[in-house]
C-alpha cells in the first residue's frame, strides 16, 4: 500500500564499515586497490567477526547501534573543533552525487538523502572558503521540520570534531578531497536537529528515516511505499514511472531502506551477508536499468566485497545468479566494484528493502 510519511518514524542506520575499520586499524587502506578476498579479510582483521556476520544486525555487529538502545550511539569522545586537517584547501565547488561518502556513525539515512539531492543538482551553492581558512566564515543552511513549513535557518562554522587521539575527522566527508560541503551539511544537520549550536552533539543524529530527511532538507511533500503490498514488477514499474524514459533517471530525490531483522515482521529466509545489500541500512535510488534493475547507490561510497575476484564484484553472498545488473548506465559500469553504483534485481529489491519513497518536486 501507499503510505503517508507520517505515519512511519524510521530509525535506519549503519555505519560505513570501511572509514570504521580505518579508524579501528589506526590506518589508511586503499580499498580500491584491493581485490574482494583482501578486503574482506581486512575487515574481519578490524572487527574481529566473520565477514558474512558484519552487515546483519543480529548477530551484534559494531556497524549497528544494540538492539532496544537506538537512538544513542558511541560518538568521537571531547573532540577537537578545528578544520579538517586531511585537505590542504577548505571549498565547496561540484556538489556532485557521488560525493558524500558516509563516516563511522549511523546516518546513512542523511547520506543517502543528501547525496540523491546532489544527484538532482537541489545542492544550493556556497562561497568558497579562503585558504587558509579564517574566522568566522560562517555557512547558513536552512532545514524543514514539516512539509510546506517555514525554513529554519541553522549557522554553523567549518570547525569539524575531530578525535582528539588522532586528530583525524571520523564522520562524513566529500569523495573529492578537500571539499568540505558534505561534513558541513551534517554538522548542520546534527546543530539543527539538537542544540543549534557550532559544536552540536552527533549523536542526536545517529539512525533516522530517510524520506523524512528528504522532507527536512526540501520542505517537499513525501511519498512512501512498502515493498510488501506489491511485486517486484509492481515496484519497478512505480520507479521506473518516477523517471525521464530517456535518461533513466529519477525526477525527485529518491531514497529505499532494509529492514532491520531485529524488529518483525520481515520477508522468512532473509539474512544480510554481503556489503551490497546491508540490513538496517539507506540507500540513494538514481534510475532504472534494463526491464528488471533499481539502480542505487549505497552511501558508503564502495560496494562490499561479494563472490567476485580483482575488481569485478560478483553477486552478494547467498543471492540468486543475476541479482547484481552488469552493464553501462549513464556512462557507469554497473559492475564496477570500486564505486557504489549498482543495479538490483527488483525482485531481489523487493525482498530485502522494506521500502523506499521520494519527494515532489
Amino acid at each position: 500500500m501507499h503510505e503517508k510519511a507520517t505515519e512511519t518514524q524510521l530509525r535506519i542506520g549503519a555505519r560505513n564499515p570501511f572509514v570504521f575499520a580505518e579508524h579501528k586499524l589506526n590506518e589508511k587502506i586503499m580499498w580500491k586497490k584491493m581485490s574482494s578476498g583482501q578486503k574482506r579479510k581486512k575487515l574481519e582483521e578490524a572487527f574481529g567477526m566473520p565477514y558474512d556476520q558484519l552487515f546483519d544486525p543480529k548477530n551484534n555487529s559494531p556497524l549497528f547501534v544494540k538492539t532496544g538502545d537506538m537512538r544513542p550511539c558511541n560518538t568521537v569522545s571531547n573532540p577537537l573543533w578545528a578544520p579538517n586537517p586531511e585537505g590542504s584547501s577548505y571549498f565547496i565547488t561540484s556538489r556532485a552525487f557521488n560525493d558524500p561518502v558516509q563516516g563511522d556513525l549511523p546516518d546513512c539515512y542523511f547520506t543517502a538523502a543528501l547525496s540523491s539531492m546532489a544527484f538532482l543538482n537541489m545542492i544550493p551553492d556556497n562561497k568558497p572558503l579562503p585558504s587558509p581558512p579564517e574566522l568566522p566564515n560562517t555557512y547558513l543552511f536552512n532545514f524543514f521540520s514539516s512539509a510546506g513549513g517555514s525554513a529554519q535557518p541553522v549557522k554553523i562554522t567549518y570547525n569539524l570534531p575531530l578525535d582528539r587521539a588522532t586528530n583525524k575527522y571520523r564522520y562524513s566527508k566529500s569523495f573529492t578531497a578537500g571539499e568540505i560541503w558534505v561534513a558541513l551539511y551534517e554538522k548542520a544537520f546534527a546543530s539543527w536537529v539538537g542544540a543549534r549550536t557550532d559544536t552540536p552533539d552527533y549523536s542526536k543524529i545517529c539512525t533516522g528515516d530517510p524520506v523524512t530527511a528528504l522532507l527536512n532538507l526540501t520542505g517537499k511533500n513525501t511519498s512512501r511505499y512498502s515493498t510488501t503490498a506489491y511485486t517486484g514488477t509492481q515496484i519497478f514499474d512505480i520507479i521506473k514511472s518516477k523517471c525521464n524514459p530517456a535518461t533513466k533517471k529519477v525526477l525527485s530525490p529518491m531514497v529505499a531502506y532494509t529492514y532491520d531483522p531485529r524488529i518483525p515482521p520481515i520477508p522468512p529466509g532473509i539474512t544480510y551477508t554481503d556489503g551490497t545489500i546491508v540490513g538496517n541500512h539507506s540507500y540513494s535510488v538514481l534510475g532504472f536499468y534494463g526491464d528488471s534493475y533499481i539502480v542505487m547507490r549505497n552511501p558508503w561510497g564502495q560496494k562490499g566485497a561479494g563472490q567476485g575476484s580483482g575488481t569485478v564484484l560478483g553477486d552478494p553472498v547467498g543471492l540468486p545468479t543475476g541479482t547484481l545488473a552488469s552493464g553501462i548506465w549513464n556512462n557507469i559500469n554497473l559492475a564496477d566494484a570500486n564505486d557504489a553504483i549498482f543495479g538490483l534485481k527488483s525482485d531481489v529489491f523487493r525482498n530485502y528493502f522494506k521500502g523506499f519513497g521520494w519527494v515532489s518536486l
